[in-house]
């Protein structure tokens, strides 16, 4: 049986080439965002489970996250 080609989006290719460059697995940045390793995949891909694309509300709230994470891998923690 032949995989079929995954025709990523940009956001979802820039989202997998910054999570590889910050070195984090996809369980790693699951754990460190909150998100499950599921979703984390998910993004990657540029859809959901089902099939439907990711709204533009998901990828900036991803994107928050993930700034987050690269904020504190940079030593500089959130805080109020």
């Amino acid at each position: 049986m032949s995989r079929k080609e995954i025709k990523r989006s940009p956001k979802a290719e820039a989202a997998r080439k910054w999570r590889e460059k910050v070195a984090l697995t996809p369980q790693q940045l699951a754990e460190a965002t909150g998100y499950s390793p599921e979703a984390i995949y998910q993004y990657e891909r540029g859809y959901r489970a089902d099939g439907a694309k990711l709204s533009e509300y998901a990828w900036q709230r991803y994107m928050m996250a993930c700034a987050g994470v690269e904020a504190e891998l940079k030593g500089r923690k959130f805080s109020w």
